[in-house]
């Protein structure tokens, strides 16, 4: 699952990093979990959760250094606030919570 490089540990597969803070939202982050992969104009958010007071969170997740992170988050949050996707469990009076996880 984790490996050692040069830089210090890393999942094997960003996909297994996603499957472990999945698993930890709720104790670590104290959010609950939504969506995974959700689509949205044409982009993958890698996880939306929520507040216990539904505030939407989106957490952008990256095994290795990319520059472009915060970018892709601010383009989410646009499209999200557009379209408002799971509107029945989301409170978007609140702002839109952007985590990056890296």
């Amino acid at each position: 699952m984790l490996r050692k490089t040069e830089q210090g540990w890393m999942f094997a597969q960003e996909y297994l990093l996603e499957d472990f803070i999945w698993d930890c939202l709720e104790s670590t982050l104290d959010l609950i979990p939504l969506k995974r992969q959700l689509s949205i104009k044409g982009e993958y958010c890698d996880i939306l959760a929520k507040t216990k007071n539904n505030q939407l969170a989106v957490l952008e997740l990256k095994n290795c250094e990319d520059r472009y992170i915060i970018h892709q988050l601010t383009r989410y949050y646009h499209s999200l606030s557009l379209e408002q996707p799971l509107k029945e469990l989301i409170d978007y009076s609140q702002p839109i919570r952007l985590i990056a996880i890296k």
